[in-house]
């Protein structure tokens, strides 16, 4: 139920129902949330897809993103293999976007060097019934305009996000098209130290 209404968008949720199986959830695995955070969070996450948990170091910002991307999504199987959720570390170093949607490899014109925030792009678009969750640690650590700004835009405008111009590139076997729109299921959960 929770994951088909997330996946949704929140069509017609009724959130307090979800926000109390989250809480039980949490509660047997002895993971402490307060109902009203809980509420905040999936309110927020239904409302803009995007969501920026901020607090101390240490506080389980990133456990409660990876405690919730577990409780959503579906497990990873045999015949589904990849996970539904990736945690990406934000590095110091992050100075432009391909850190986050990889880069079209300069040395061979037929292929892509993907990153792990592209690669669950691809595969929440090619799986439009099953919740997606990226969560981006530590989004403080470099400027968040240097390496997010083409997110950040097409989270508000639904435009596309243009990746190369060459007729096909791939990467690893999987085609990587010329550009892409961030998926309806697709969520994005930042986390950032206030400390």
């Amino acid at each position: 139920l929770a994951a088909t209404a997330i996946a949704s968008a929140g069509a017609g949720v009724d959130l307090s129902k979800i926000v109390e199986q989250f809480k039980a959830d949490a509660d047997a695995a002895e993971l402490r949330i307060d109902p009203a955070e809980a509420h905040r969070f999936l309110a927020s996450l239904l409302s803009k897809r995007f969501l920026i948990a901020s607090g101390l170091a240490g506080s389980g910002k990133t456990k409660l993103a990876q405690a919730f991307a577990l409780w959503l999504t579906p497990p990873a199987t045999e015949a589904a293999p990849a996970k539904c959720y990736e945690v990406v570390p934000v590095g110091a170093d992050w100075t432009g976007n391909e850190n986050i949607l990889g880069y079209a490899n300069g040395l061979d014109e037929k292929s892509y060097v993907s990153k792990p925030a592209l690669d669950l792009m691809l595969r929440a678009k090619a799986n439009p019934a099953a919740p997606h969750i990226l969560i981006l640690d530590e989004m403080n650590l470099s400027h968040v305009e240097r390496y997010f700004a083409d997110v950040l835009s097409v989270i508000e405008s639904d435009e596309k996000i243009h990746l190369h111009r060459d007729a096909e590139r791939k990467s690893d076997g999987v085609v990587v098209p010329k550009h892409i729109e961030l998926p309806k299921n697709l969520f994005i959960i930042g986390t950032v130290n206030v400390d």
